[in-house]
Order: structure tokens, then C-alpha cells, then sequence
């Protein structure tokens, strides 16, 4: 009897032990159940729970039937916090935030009609532990203004973008891209029709906030929407690293820049460094002859509308400051007295996929900025 109890109690340990081992490695769970009917779409998450660190990504599985439609050029994701839904990048399906909360995603998707999911996914992003070193750096929005001296109404959007950066000082950096708009613009940039495409807009005049591609970060040009945006981008793409730059007197018609960057998490970030003229006196439709225009692009340091990647693209380690240093060519023609920089922080919510501005800062040619820090 004493033989078969320790013959029992054997089992027992094992069987403990064996069930221990697979919870430790995270296989006790029941593998998740994809087959979906034929005509019905349906998603799925590889996790539930995420830091809200920036990096720590969830991944989607869109069926479609028997159908992998994730990465589908018709498929969206549609993710909704405490009320506010967003629409994700067509056949984006990862996501990471630094926003602590809890966000449900469902998807649509475009085939001969269109199809909804039939279901939702919970997902939890929990707040990270900050290290002492963190700082709360001030976070100024990137204006994307998109006009033309063809424009009979783009001067309303100048004189917006004027108002709210006298009503709220220090939380706009608006850069102007031209463009040929029924004639010929003479401050036409290359960069302009990049940029454009990426609001999925028609028209002029057009104004986004820090690159994010969602409705309530666009807007023709009225001053309350763009208040509002400012709000949104503090409140759901806040700041989470800081911007400093040196740039150099001009030589050899041309100016380096040297921009420093720090991260408080673990994120990957990208750079872009604009070059503006102010005080330009150019004819402009609606205005006039003597009409002055501020903020044009006449140069960029990259060619990709999310430019260069910092630190070859490797995360930073929270609190290490990265430097990069660019030599940008003056082109012909512009006003060297009136020239600034503007050098922009990109990161990703999606992988990789797109890049929204984290933050950004605006220079003198020949000065220096250090890092915007709140008290």
C-alpha cells in the first residue's frame, strides 16, 4: 500500500512539475481557435497586454474565410480609446503607444464590398515605470501647411497659423510647402508632392498636425481645429523625447546642422531637418503684389518624407543622448539673412510602417537650441 501511495505521489509531483515548466514558458494557454467561416471577416491579437513604452508592439491577424487579409491594401484597422475612434494606415496591422489605457481594435476590408469584423479585441497598454534620469521634455507640433500663390483662400490659413502662434506661443512650428495650384508657384518644392500625397487630400489650402494621418489631425484652415489638434497631439502623441540643434554660419554656401536627440523609452527615431525662408515678397491670389510669405520650405536634408534614421535605426536606451550632423547646400536665390532651421523627431506606433512627429525644434542659421524642458 505504502508502495502504491509513493508510486502515486510520484505522479503527482511530476505532473506538478510538468505543469509548472509549460505555465513558465507560457504554453498552458489554449492555442487561439482562427478558422473562420467563408465570407466572414474576423481578428485576432498575439497579445493582450502591452507596455506603453513605444516599442513593445501587438500584432493583428485579419481572416477573411481562410484568407490572411493582415496586410491587405484594402484591409484597416479601427481602434477605439475612451470613446475616440482612429483610423490605422491601410494594411498596417502592429500597434504600440505611450498612452496607458485600453483600446479595442476591429477591421474593415474591401472586397467586391465591404466587409466588417464580426468581433473585437481588447487590448491593454499599462503604464512603464520611468527612471529617475526621464525628463518631460516641451513638445512643440510640427504644422504641415500645404498652399500655393494660386490660392485665393490660403491666405486664411497663413493668418490662423499667425494667430494661434501668438495665442499659444512656443506650441507651433509651421513649415509651408508650395505648389503649382492654376499657376506657376515660383517657391515650389520638390518635397512638396510627398508630403501632400500622404494626407490623402484634394485641394488647397491644407493644414496637418505632426504628420498623423487621421481626420482629426487635418483641416482646411480653421483656427479652432487647429487649437483643438494641438490638444489632441499633447493628449494622444505625447512627447517622448527632446530636440536640440547647433547650426553653423553659412560657408561655402552651405550650413551644417547638428541635431541631438533623447529618448525617455526605448523607441527608434528618425530626423528631418527643414530649411525656411521667411519675409518672402511674392505675389499671392486673394492678396495681392506685396503679399509677405513666412515659413517656406526651400530645402530639406533628406529625400524621405520621414528622413534619416538616428542611432542606424537601433532603439535608444532611455536618457543616452544620439547626435547626427548633416551639411545642407543653400539654394539659389533665397534671402540668407531670413533663413532658420526647423529639425523634426520621428517615431513609429506601427512597427515601422509610418512615422508621426514626436517633437521638433526651430534654429537661427549660425545659433544654437538646448533641450525644452517643463519645470
Amino acid at each position: 500500500m505504502k508502495k502504491l501511495f509513493r508510486l502515486f505521489s510520484l505522479f503527482a509531483f511530476v505532473g506538478f512539475a510538468s505543469t509548472m515548466l509549460l505555465s513558465c514558458h507560457g504554453q498552458s494557454d489554449d492555442p487561439i481557435d482562427m478558422e473562420v467561416p467563408e465570407g466572414v471577416l474576423r481578428i485576432f491579437a498575439d497579445k493582450t497586454t502591452i507596455a506603453a513604452d513605444g516599442s513593445d508592439l501587438v500584432t493583428f491577424t485579419v481572416k477573411f474565410g481562410s484568407e490572411d487579409v493582415s496586410n491587405a491594401k484594402t484591409l484597416q484597422l479601427i481602434r477605439t480609446c475612451q470613446g475616440v475612434e482612429t483610423l490605422m494606415p491601410y494594411g498596417v496591422n502592429s500597434f504600440s503607444t505611450v498612452v496607458p489605457g485600453e483600446y479595442s481594435f476591429k477591421a474593415e476590408y474591401y472586397n467586391a464590398g465591404k466587409y466588417y469584423t464580426d468581433n473585437e479585441v481588447e487590448v491593454v497598454a499599462k503604464a512603464t515605470q520611468s527612471g529617475g534620469s526621464a525628463k518631460k521634455y516641451v513638445q512643440r507640433v510640427l504644422g504641415f501647411q500645404f498652399t500655393s500663390v494660386g490660392c485665393t483662400s490660403c491666405p486664411t490659413l497663413s493668418a490662423n497659423l499667425k494667430a494661434v502662434q501668438n495665442a499659444l506661443p512656443g506650441r507651433l512650428v509651421p513649415v509651408s510647402f508650395h505648389q503649382d495650384f492654376g499657376q506657376t508657384d515660383p517657391m515650389t518644392h520638390p518635397m512638396t508632392q510627398a508630403y501632400y500625397k500622404l494626407i490623402k487630400r484634394q485641394g488647397l489650402p491644407q493644414f496637418n498636425a505632426n504628420l498623423i494621418i487621421n481626420d482629426d489631425y487635418i483641416t482646411v484652415a480653421e483656427y479652432s481645429a487647429i487649437v483643438e489638434m494641438l490638444d489632441a497631439v499633447a493628449e494622444h502623441y505625447p512627447a517622448t523625447c527632446g530636440v536640440a540643434v547647433e547650426c553653423s554660419e553659412i560657408v561655402d554656401d552651405a550650413i551644417k546642422v547638428a541635431v541631438r536627440v533623447t529618448s525617455n523609452i526605448a523607441a527608434a527615431y528618425r530626423y528631418q531637418i527643414f530649411l525656411l525662408e521667411d519675409g518672402i515678397n511674392e505675389y499671392q491670389a486673394g492678396a495681392g503684389y506685396d503679399y509677405i510669405h513666412n515659413n517656406v520650405v526651400v530645402a530639406t536634408s533628406s529625400d524621405s518624407v520621414y528622413g534619416d534614421r538616428l542611432n542606424e535605426g537601433v532603439a535608444f536606451q532611455s536618457g543616452v543622448e544620439v547626435s547626427a550632423e548633416k551639411t545642407i547646400a543653400l539654394p539659389s536665390g533665397c534671402n540668407r539673412d531670413n533663413l532658420r532651421i526647423v529639425v523634426a523627431a520621428f517615431n513609429s506606433y506601427d512597427g515601422g510602417n509610418t512615422y508621426v512627429v514626436n517633437n521638433c525644434t526651430e534654429c537661427a542659421v549660425g545659433q544654437s537650441v538646448d533641450y525644452a524642458v517643463a519645470e
